[in-house]
């Protein structure tokens, strides 16, 4: 027979392990074999302090207690008390390694060696290297020696991207977009979307369409399948996004900095941190570094990535504090007061009272401002229509109709707008998707439609309108006559440009920047020293002239 080289022998295999084994046997021969002593069982914590120096030695384990409640976590889905589990945590602090690496290490050795893991990421070559980090520690002498008899790895099976183990059990890596045939019982999905590619609605969409059409059913047994999202946020329709909207998991959110506004409570935790601003993990990144991280990602990054919500604090472009609100006169005394939240460029928050003035009786100007969809489906965008006016340099909202609806009902829902609003003379419609039809159609029964083409793409008129919006001059419905603003328009524009919907936005810097051109072309002619006749005013859009153009 032929000899085996030792080169070829496997890497836990040494001379020190041979040496153990042989000693044993002839212990055993004699009858002088002691009696094993009970292994103790190792919480996953305890786990990974065993066995850090196996994959990372001569590097110290920085630990706190953020890495605690994520093995909480972590144990309480092995054992199937929590089945749907998401951890939001910010880059770097051993998230990766803890849940892809340690975790299924260790449920092999205290709970199940028979169980069966199936990884994925967007990252392949990430899930692999977690792979073989796995394989190496289950292989190691330090491992063996404790949970031999019970995990050892199958010599038939033994790859880079798919081990199992004596008992049956199994680790798979498969792509997040390619996962058919493969199954597991517990689903381990890290950081699923492309960072570089998160302003992409279609990467955005084929992640979540991944994760709905195959992730999801991807249990051995359904009734013990466990799923576990791993992941920085990155963009309100991210996967944590759209499994939140869906419902039925428990969300493990941590961010960096502490805030009370946003505190995080599960069914088996509860955030220790009282103090606004508090690290979450000093031990391994202190105020220094994460000043400097606040520097690298800018005021997005730092929201999504650090404090797992894609939303700035106080709104991104356009913060929440510029907006000022109208109601009717008679209504004002009555109305809640509108508190409002400041954020500092150094973080802190206070709070102002939001300014509340009376709706004006008369407009310089008035229009409606529309933005359609392209299609009617449940993921689609949604078909807007607004009411503004202008007085002075102030424009005011003075309404809103909002849906998601096919050709047929978006005309009608132009013309029942329309109806509700019989002075507005003119009707802005986007000039693209179902824009340039609906003219088309209802020019006969409603004049004034304009085909509008706004000026710049959809970031640039934001950030041209931004100044508007900031220096007071936009007014609002009060949220408490028109629930929608606080619910629906408000939401919008502080999640802009990483919101999943900005329908809200278009009419609204559609209207501010139609209202510009006509101040302009009545200062133009006002500057020339034309008198500016009732009819002249009304051929720009306008109707009364204002104490303003007196």
């Amino acid at each position: 027979m032929a000899r085996r080289r030792r080169e070829a022998w496997p890497g836990w295999l040494d001379e020190e392990l041979i040496i153990a084994q042989l000693a044993e046997l002839e212990l055993e021969e004699r009858g002088e074999l002691p009696e094993p002593e009970p292994v103790r069982s190792l919480t996953l914590r305890e786990f990974v302090h065993e066995f850090w120096d196996v994959l990372e030695p001569g590097t110290p384990l920085a630990w706190g207690w953020a890495l605690d409640a994520m093995c909480l976590h972590l144990e309480a889905a092995a054992r199937r008390e929590i089945r749907r589990l998401i951890i939001n945590v910010p880059p770097g602090t051993m998230k990766s390694s803890l849940c892809n690496v340690f975790f299924p290490a260790w449920v092999w050795a205290e709970l199940d060696a028979g169980e069966r893991f199936l990884a994925t990421a967007f990252n392949e070559s990430l899930s692999i290297r977690d792979s073989m980090s796995c394989r190496r520690l289950v292989e190691s002498p330090e491992y063996q020696e404790r949970y031999g008899e019970r995990v050892r790895l199958m010599r038939d099976q033994n790859s880079k991207g798919q081990f199992d183990t004596t008992a049956r059990g199994r680790r798979q890596v498969k792509p997040i977009t390619s996962a058919t045939g493969a199954r597991g019982n517990i689903l381990l999905i890290d950081d699923p979307n492309n960072a570089a590619e998160m302003d992409s609605r279609a990467h955005r969409r084929s992640i979540i369409n991944a994760y709905d059409q195959s992730l999801s059913r991807r249990g051995a047994d359904p009734k013990r399948y466990v799923q576990i999202v791993i992941m920085q946020r990155l963009h309100e329709e991210d996967l944590t996004g759209h499994l939140e909207r869906k419902g039925g998991w428990e969300v493990l959110r941590l961010p960096e900095r502490y805030e009370p506004e946003h505190h995080t409570q599960t069914s088996i935790w509860d955030d220790p941190r009282t103090e606004p601003g508090e690290l979450l993990f000093p031990e391994f990144r202190d105020e220094e570094d994460y000043r400097q991280a606040e520097l690298d990602l800018g005021s997005f990054g730092t929201a999504g990535q650090m404090q797992q919500r894609p939303v700035p604090a106080g709104g991104g472009v356009v913060k929440g504090w510029w907006w000022r609100y109208h109601a009717p006169a008679h209504l004002i005394p009555s109305l809640p007061p509108l508190r409002l939240k400041v954020v500092s460029e150094d973080g802190d928050v206070t709070e102002i009272d939001a300014v509340v003035i009376p709706t004006p009786e008369s407009f310089d100007f008035t229009l409606t401002s529309w933005d359609f969809a392209f299609k009617d489906k449940k993921d689609s965008d949604f078909v807007v229509g607004q009411a503004w006016g202008s007085r002075g340099p102030d424009a005011f909202l003075l309404d809103q109709t909002r849906g998601r609806w096919d050709y047929v009902k978006s005309k009608q829902a132009v013309i029942a707008f329309a109806d509700r609003w019989p002075d507005i003379p003119e009707h802005l419609i986007e000039d693209k998707a179902n824009g340039p039809a609906i003219i088309s159609d209802v020019r006969t029964v409603l004049p004034g439609l304009i085909a509008y083409e706004p000026d710049g793409s959809k970031q640039s008129r934001v950030s041209a309108e931004s100044s508007t919006i900031e220096s007071g001059h936009v007014y609002l419905p009060h949220p408490s006559l028109a629930p929608w603003v606080a619910s629906e328009y408000l939401p919008e524009w502080a999640q802009f440009p990483n919101g999943a919907n900005d329908d809200q936005i278009d009419p609204t810097t559609q209207a501010l920047q139609r209202f510009k051109q006509k101040r302009r072309a009545w200062a133009k002619q006002h500057t020339h020293g034309d008198k500016l006749s009732t009819l002249t005013l009304r051929a720009i859009g306008g109707r009364r002239v204002s104490a303003w153009r007196k």
